[in-house]
């Protein structure tokens, strides 16, 4: 069997690591530890936990030049950033770091994807490729950034957790039909610094989320500078339902 690059479909492929290892120098001190936890849900049914060695994960599914190319210079823009929040530390956003994240955030969320693969993945194939083309979200995606005091977990703090939230949504169009769209919310916390990204569809399909409080604040689209951190989310009550924004949506629609 043939593997080929999930961005570009090029060969041969190589060994990328999902998460890059120099996010550990952020890590506080409390937090320093090789073991992280992820959620997502299986076929969009059954709720997965899984824990592991986070920041050695590889998956090959991505080729040379995708790796050492468009992927590494992400890495690169997206660092002075992400390792001061992922500290807690204050740090002022402008556009262009907006940009950074939001599409660092995409891409990261693609990548744990491959990582647990699943016989429905939860975002659509296409959104490989439309990254790999526009190097940046879609217009009508949303992505948000918060700020999360590390939960205390059974066997400690966990520096780092992933969370894949799938939603098939029944909507209306204007002359009365109803369809079927998807949605998917991907919450990643590193340290402090939490990223969260919501993808709809079908194509072109507009959709708003509104969160109670300032828990968060939005990266993508990108607006004027801002300063980072937004009030802290402290429990897991807290990020569980931040991490799951569609919970309440979905309701069968009257035929």
């Amino acid at each position: 069997m043939t593997h080929t690059c999930v961005f570009c479909g090029g060969a041969p492929v190589t060994n990328e690591h999902v998460y890059p290892r120099w996010l550990a120098e952020g890590f506080p001190e409390e937090m320093r530890t090789t073991r992280a936890i992820m959620g997502s849900y299986s076929d969009r049914s059954s709720f997965r936990r899984h824990s592991g060695r986070m920041l050695t994960a590889q998956v090959k599914a991505v080729c040379g030049a995708c790796n050492s190319g468009w992927m590494s210079a992400f890495e690169g823009r997206v660092k002075p950033y992400l390792l001061p929040m992922i500290k807690g530390q204050i740090v002022e956003l402008p556009p262009e770091a907006q940009e950074a994240l939001a599409t660092w955030t995409l891409k990261t969320a693609l990548m744990c994807q491959v990582m647990l693969p699943q016989d429905e993945p939860n975002l659509p194939a296409d959104l490989f490729t439309d990254l790999y083309w526009d190097r940046q979200p879609a217009e009508e995606m949303n992505v948000f950034c918060g700020y999360m005091m590390p939960p205390q977990y059974l066997n400690g703090p966990s520096p780092m957790e992933n969370r894949s939230v799938p939603r098939t949504i029944r909507q209306r169009r204007a002359d009365g039909s109803v369809f079927e769209a998807w949605a998917t919310v991907v919450t990643i916390r590193i340290g402090y610094a939490v990223v969260q990204l919501v993808s709809a569809g079908p194509k072109g399909l507009r959709y708003e989320l509104g969160f109670e409080g300032s828990y968060v604040e939005p990266l993508w689209p990108i607006r004027e500078t801002f300063s980072w951190p937004p009030r802290a989310l402290k429990t897991l009550k807290e990020f569980d339902t931040f991490t799951d924004p569609l919970s309440g949506v979905g309701q069968r629609l009257p035929e």
